[in-house]
């Protein structure tokens, strides 16, 4: 049996919860990182291969000897699914991978790699300060594989500009739009939007101009919802979280109508996103992996690119796209509707399949497209799999006071991975780094504090114990001074009638 490791923060089978995924970030801030990466650990689960996530732990933190001996010994090839991670705020989290890789005696296949710049601005002069980082880790993964696979010609260039040859560098796009197999084929839209019709549209918070088209959309269309994918606003749904002011035009606040009219979804897991979209007439908006979510539903979406890593992917892979620089705040979703056009997409795919399957083919790995490698037990399973639901807004009314109980209860609330019952079980970890000497002291003055608290509470018990002890003890004594009170009365009555008594006798005589 083959045996892989996979760069993924989970498998595609195992569900995790909402509040989970977010205290170990197990979809690294953005769930659309788990459509690329489940798509490619599909495609490599035929019958005879065994693949185990890593959690990413190789870039958490660097990596030690025991931890590659642990995956040299442990699996036949480590395989590395990636997006933007040549960007200056990837690398360090790059620099451990590279480290990690260092380590490895076994075969080592990127997936789909590329570059960020952020705008229009193909200039990759910009990335110079991180090339020292990027020809590392190329050249140790080279040096494991016949080839890296990198999401478009950007990508390429950039490479071609490090020293890497073209010979060893295969364009593939993104693999989650390879998701269905050979034969996924788009289609066109058959309608014409109604005021009812529920459109998708995601967005990136960066990106001012969506707010405005948004919420213009929103007004005109009731079962318009947002689609988020980000870390922020699963908080804000999960926990009432908010880093923005209340009159952002983005749905980032609890005072937003989107959020108070329960018109904002979330998932943690693309099959269920991707049921959700199903349901859906239109998609639109900013994320590359939003919209792709579309196509895979079999819903129409059309991409507003705002920067060069969606530019390269949409136009390596064909995808409906405009820039968003070139949409005006008054654009109307019937309008993108009516721009949206798959046939170009459709004309593009099999030669697009084909060089991803190539590439894989070039280096070593068995996936579900080979003759006899089918695997119809993962749809099967996947069918039988419970995910974690929607994630959605607070109930209303009352959502403000709800969202701030929420975070009060949150800030009080620190999770703890190896007891909490809802936590990923990873299945390749890593040795728990020590806690910083600060917190160690936090958690003893905490402990501290715990028990005098104990203390405090049981001495409290035990004084109103005593009080009451002590009350009952002052009611029997006046009731002991109320009898003493009554036998003194009627001792002395008695003592007057035996006075008079004896003087009567006496009178009697005399």
């Amino acid at each position: 049996m083959t045996r892989l490791l996979i760069r993924s923060g989970k498998g595609p089978l195992t569900p995790v919860s909402a509040e989970a995924t977010l205290a170990q970030d197990i979809f690294h801030g953005n769930v659309g990182n788990h459509l690329y990466t489940h798509a490619v650990h599909k495609t490599l689960l035929t019958p005879g291969t065994k693949i185990v996530s890593n959690g990413t732990l190789s870039e958490v933190r660097r990596a030690t000897a025991d931890d590659c001996a642990r995956a040299n010994e442990k699996f036949d090839a480590f395989v590395i699914p990636l997006a933007n991670a040549f960007r200056p705020q990837f690398r360090d989290r790059l620099e451990n991978l590279t480290a990690f890789v260092k380590g490895l005696t076994i075969p080592v296949v990127v997936v789909g790699v590329g570059v960020q710049i952020d705008g229009f601005d193909q200039d990759l002069a910009v990335l110079e300060g991180l090339a020292p980082d990027v020809q590392a880790f190329v050249s140790a993964v080279l040096d494991r594989s016949a080839s890296i696979g990198v999401r478009g010609e950007l990508t390429r260039d950039y490479l071609r500009g490090l020293g890497f040859a073209d010979s060893s560098i295969d364009i593939i796009g993104c693999p989650s739009l390879f998701l269905h197999g050979p034969d996924f084929c788009v289609e066109p839209p058959q309608d014409r939007l109604q005021s009812e019709s529920p459109i998708a549209v995601s967005l990136t918070a960066k990106v001012d101009k969506m707010g405005e088209i948004l919420n213009r959309q929103a007004a005109k269309y009731p079962a318009l919802c947002y689609v988020a994918q980000d870390r922020g606003t699963i908080e804000l749904l999960l926990w009432g979280d908010t880093g923005h002011g209340d009159d952002s035009p983005l749905p980032v606040h609890t005072g937003h109508p989107l959020y108070q009219q329960d018109r904002i979804r979330a998932f943690v897991d693309p099959w269920t996103w991707l049921e959700f979209m199903r349901t859906c007439a239109f998609a639109f908006g900013t994320r590359f992996h939003g919209n792709v979510a579309g196509l895979l539903a079999g819903t129409p979406a059309m991409l507003l690119a705002h920067d060069s890593r969606t530019v390269e992917l949409a136009d390596y892979h064909a995808m409906p796209y405009r820039r968003i620089k070139d949409v005006g705040v008054d654009v109307d979703a019937q309008d993108l509707l009516d721009a949206f056009d798959p046939s170009t997409f459709n004309k593009a795919y099999p030669d697009r399949f084909q060089a991803y399957v190539d590439f894989l083919d070039r280096n070593g790995l068995e996936h579900i497209h080979l003759a006899g490698h089918e695997n119809p037990e993962f749809a099967k399973t996947l069918a039988e799999t419970r995910f974690a639901p929607p994630v959605r807004a607070l109930p209303s009314p009352g959502t403000r006071e709800v969202a701030s109980r929420l975070r009060w209860l949150r800030d009080g609330f620190v999770f703890d991975p190896a007891r909490h019952p809802q936590a990923l079980r990873q299945r390749f970890p890593y040795p728990v780094p020590p806690r910083p000497a600060s917190v160690e002291a936090e958690s003893r003055r905490a402990a501290k504090v715990a028990d005098l608290e104990r203390v405090v509470a049981k001495q409290r018990r035990q004084l109103q114990a005593q009080r009451r002890k002590l009350r009952r003890q002052q009611e029997r004594m006046k009731s002991q001074e109320r009898s003493m009170e009554s036998f003194q009365r009627r001792l002395s009555e008695q003592e007057s009638r035996s006075v008079k008594n004896r003087a009567t006798r006496l009178l009697g005589r005399n």
